[in-house]
């Protein structure tokens, strides 16, 4: 059972419904991932959004990362309870909300705590470059790369004379120095990484814990770095390394790397919660760095590309999540001065997964309601969510109302039907409306109605796990769970359509967590596609399982294809398209800009490229592409038809990248 809060000590006031789910112990909070649920309780990161200044004060420690964007519409911050006040509040969700009141009366994106090894004593966020050894050759352009796990000593990064050409690394989950130019972890600079090279030698797991990047005490960074091969060691070798398994062509000595790692969960949660600060704070971080160097060589911004292989499948998808209003403000701003400026992101992973599902009018009954399942897969010890989003141009849905039925031979005890309208008992804040989902007494889920940003609809289903962890009286019932979403008296018009996503829950390999992928269903029950035909436009479907954080404008969005056929993988995510009654043709704005080799063949999957260490290699399915060679891109031709052009736009954009590996049949 969920306690009332008063209205003053309401996180989701300041917030939102993840945060409600995650914070609050009676919901979720038993489940969530261990930076949150075993995390400290005074360091804090968050996003505050719209044009307010963060307020200063004695009573919180309130920190800005290094930002190049001026009057961010977003903007991320750490905050830190020095006076322990905080920690007489019992509940967890209530002291966050007292900490944001300090912060300001603004709207905010709570994220993940952070350990406070992790927090300098002083931050000096002027002290930009202290400790950079100057290459004698100018950079031409600026690589930048966010994702985990990445191995700067690696000799793919070397230039010529032996020295790295890596400029900085922000390790931000690493334990801080005394004093710091970054607001949490630690900077390393060129000059750092020569010594370690030079002092340890070929013994690079050594340089690594000297370096700070191993630490078994602090869980969010630990021992990944002793692994074999990584993600970002994938990723970084692709985009920026020389190596015989990487590059058609070498890339110069001029071509300097900007890097940061990202803690643990970033990677390990795939709810879409707790990650926008981090991921917001590394792109801002890598262009104000970018900046600083130009400036001392006294050249113009540079060309910078970041390639930022992350994402998940719910959210807005139309560029107005706090993430991409953040990133848009920055690249728009920062293209204005300098073009040749990319952030590169990936389409998504999740095409053939049946995690995404689109309503038109043709798809509802004759009451206008729409009816869908949702399958809840054995011992999956993580929560589960589902995100459903109502028209953009659907201002007050009148009398429309979700009901949520569980798999047959159960029943609730509470909740299971609720109005998608605000309830006026919450002041402040978005409008919102929460309801539980209890069996005998015992929460086992929250439903709840918002609307987003002041602007767009969304009603959200957070579930327990259906394994027997955290709070195991409250296992959420194993199987299908039957969706109705009633239209009241405002049914869909022929050109609106509700979508549908579930939220990504797989079990990254070197992490564990134990998650089971949740997955819509179809009463109606079509055929699967045959093999080589493209996949039908049924209500539930691959088109618009697009990477919740990349559609942003400015996003250059990267999609699969198979580099012995050009034919996009199964997996390589799509933008949305629907055929209207009439014939008429309706494609998202937001489709890939182009894309790239993902597998080289049907029977080679995935690309070879450096692992951690120096002289070890990996071929990994990535799934998530780096595409930093967009010069000399070949054009599609025209298909056959107006849907078949449609399909290929969705999953390939309009032009496919070079190849940036070695050719399939050298040996890997």
């Amino acid at each position: 059972m969920f306690f009332d809060r008063p209205d003053n000590v309401q996180l989701a006031k300041y917030t939102g419904p993840y945060e409600r789910w995650t914070f609050s112990a009676e919901l979720g909070f038993p489940f969530a991932f261990p930076a949150i649920r075993n995390g400290v309780e005074t360091h804090y990161t968050a996003l505050m959004e719209g044009a307010a200044r963060i307020a200063e004060g004695d009573a919180l420690e309130v920190r800005v990362p290094p930002m190049w964007t001026t009057n961010p519409p977003v903007t991320p911050f750490a905050m830190f309870d020095p006076d322990g006040e905080m920690q007489q509040v019992e509940s967890q969700d209530v002291k966050l909300t007292r900490m944001l009141q300090r912060v300001g009366q603004a709207r905010f994106r709570l994220n993940m705590p952070i350990a406070p090894a992790t927090w300098p004593q002083t931050y000096e966020p002027d002290a930009v470059l202290d400790g950079w050894t100057p290459p004698a050759t100018p950079p031409r352009m600026i690589i930048g790369v966010v994702d985990d796990g990445l191995p700067f000593l690696h000799t793919a990064f070397l230039d010529q004379d032996g020295k790295s050409r890596i400029a900085a690394c922000w390790m931000q989950a690493a334990r801080a120095p005394d004093i710091a130019a970054v607001p949490f972890g630690r900077e390393i600079f060129n000059t750092e990484i020569d010594t370690l090279r030079a002092t340890h030698g070929t013994h690079e797991r050594a340089a690594y814990r000297a370096a700070g990047a191993i630490d078994r005490t602090l869980p969010e960074l630990g021992t990944v770095m002793e692994h074999s091969v990584t993600h970002g060691a994938h990723i970084l070798g692709l985009a920026a390394g020389n190596d015989p398994r990487t590059g058609p062509h070498a890339l110069p000595d001029d071509a300097m790397i900007i890097a940061v790692q990202l803690p643990n969960t970033i990677a390990w949660d795939t709810s879409g919660f707790g990650k926008e600060m981090m991921m917001l704070s590394a792109i801002e971080y890598i262009f104000h760095r970018a900046r600083a160097i130009a400036a001392h060589y006294g050249l113009p911004e540079l060309p910078a590309a970041v390639n930022f292989s992350y994402g998940w499948s719910a959210n807005r998808h139309d560029g107005g999540s706090s993430f991409e209003r953040g990133v848009e403000a920055l690249i728009t701003q920062r293209q204005a001065v300098q073009p040749d400026t990319y952030l590169i992101m990936p389409t998504g992973n999740n095409f053939a997964n049946r995690m995404h599902g689109r309503f038109m009018a043709p798809d509802t009954d004759a009451a206008g309601e729409i009816h869908f399942g949702w399958q809840l897969k054995p011992d999956d010890r993580t929560s589960s969510f589902l995100e459903i989003w109502l028209p953009t141009d659907m201002d007050t849905p009148q009398g429309w109302e979700i009901v949520v039925t569980p798999p047959n031979g159960i029943a609730l005890t509470q909740g299971g039907t609720l109005p998608i309208s605000a309830d006026p008992a919450h002041t402040g804040g978005d409008p919102r409306r929460f309801d539980e989902l209890e069996i005998d007494g015992l929460n086992i889920g929250q439903v709840s109605a918002d609307k987003h940003n002041g602007n767009r609809w969304r009603v959200m289903l957070a579930m327990t796990p259906t394994a027997l962890v955290g709070d195991p009286k409250r296992r959420c019932p194993v199987g299908l769970w039957r969706i109705t979403l009633r239209t009241g008296t405002q049914p869909l018009e022929p050109h609106q359509a509700v979508d549908v996503w579930v939220q990504r829950d797989d079990d990254p390999t070197q992490l564990g967590t134990g998650g089971q992928q949740s997955f819509l269903v179809d009463f109606n029950h079509p055929l699967p596609p045959r093999p080589l035909e493209p996949a039908p436009l049924t209500p539930v479907r691959g088109y618009g399982c697009l990477n919740g954080i990349g559609t942003a404008p400015a996003v250059t969005r990267v999609a699969g294809h198979i580099g012995c056929t050009g034919k996009p993988t199964e997996y390589s995510g799509a933008s949305a398209i629907a055929v209207m009654a009439n014939g008429t043709i309706l494609k998202d704005r937001a489709h890939p800009t182009v894309s790239t080799i993902a597998d080289q063949g049907h029977f080679r999957r995935g690309l070879p490229s450096i692992g951690v260490t120096s002289g070890s290699g990996a071929r990994i399915i990535l799934r998530d592409k780096p595409a930093f060679h967009l010069f000399e891109p070949t054009d599609f031709g025209p298909g056959t038809s107006g849907l078949e052009d449609a399909q290929t736009l969705s999953r390939m954009g309009l032009s496919r990248a070079p190849a940036v590996c070695k050719d399939p049949s050298a040996t890997s």
